[in-house]
């Protein structure tokens, strides 16, 4: 794959995530858990058409269960959780409420064996406010 092609494979995932608020308002009154599985089966047929274009890329299905039971319901979670609260409470809000994730993982990265919350950590996390 060449520099051009990952670039705009980036740009295009990019534009489709920051897309997301907008197009869940829009989706109105669909359950969320119904447009949660519309999203992932949309997803997931890019993806088996890449394989047209990308055949040896069906080899990074090969995981254990755990890793695609994590994952799945990670993202399912996280999603059906989204489209609820979008349609719950404005937009907005809900979206930097989402969006605080990369500031709790150093919060919360804290909390583990051996690491503790530094002068750096506590910038970082008041420029995030």
């Amino acid at each position: 794959m060449t520099r051009t092609v990952s670039t705009l494979i980036g740009f295009v995932a990019i534009l489709t995530w920051s897309f997301l608020a907008l197009l869940s308002t829009a989706a109105g009154p669909i359950p969320p858990f119904q447009l949660a599985a519309m999203t992932f089966f949309l997803g997931g047929m890019v993806g088996v058409v890449s394989w047209i274009f990308r055949p040896h890329a069906i080899r990074s299905l090969r995981q254990p269960w755990q890793v695609w039971a994590l994952g799945v319901a990670g993202l399912c979670i996280y999603h059906c959780a989204y489209f609820f609260a979008i349609q719950s409470a404005p937009p907005v809000e809900v979206s930097l409420i989402a969006y605080l994730w990369p500031l709790l993982i150093v919060v919360f990265a804290a909390f583990l064996p051996g690491e503790t919350l530094k002068a750096h950590h506590i910038i970082g996390v008041l420029l995030g406010l």
